[in-house]
């Protein structure tokens, strides 16, 4: 692929399949036209990327590669690795160490759960309340009724919340 404009559907779902965050990026997170919001071809989807260490390290390399993302806000309660992570992303991306404060920003459309497993069904239950959608890592929720908390908040809220499955996506 030599340029963003030059990137045909065909190209972007070779791409997308091939990455961790891309895979379920392609069944929803910012993808699926929304009903107040619906997004042209030329159109950036403003990400935030929760939680920076492991796991949110491979969200900021994956959903940076699909053309058209725009990595817009970083959350970490880890002043060091904010910081670390901020320097390595293209633009200038606004950081946040309170998820509360980030989801307050309207220019955000979705965001990208990867902190602690504790922290999961809440924020994505916060993230729909705020008008987001939602990619949050495994385990979506630690109990039964987290989790029915979460799916009741996507319907309220009519979010699109996916949770990453990503054994069952790639290659192996």
């Amino acid at each position: 692929m030599s340029s963003d404009s030059d990137v045909t559907r065909r190209d972007f779902l070779k791409t997308a399949a091939k990455t961790t965050a891309g895979a379920s990026a392609l069944s929803g997170v910012a993808f699926q036209p929304r009903p107040e919001r619906v997004f042209g071809a030329n159109d950036r989807v403003r990400l935030a990327v929760c939680g920076l260490k492991s796991r949110g390290k491979d969200h900021l390399d994956a959903f940076s590669r699909i053309p058209n993302v725009e990595i817009a806000a970083l959350c970490d309660v880890d002043s060091t690795v904010l910081n670390k992570r901020r320097g390595e992303v293209r633009g200038s991306p606004r950081t946040f160490a309170d998820v509360r404060r980030l989801l307050e920003d309207q220019s955000i459309d979705a965001i990208s759960i990867a902190t602690p497993n504790h922290w999961h069904a809440l924020m994505a239950i916060w993230a729909c309340q705020a008008g987001k959608d939602v990619y949050v890592d495994k385990p979506a929720s630690h109990n039964i009724s987290e989790g029915r908390r979460a799916v009741e908040a996507a319907r309220k809220y009519d979010r699109m919340v996916q949770c990453g499955m990503q054994a069952r996506s790639l290659e192996h």
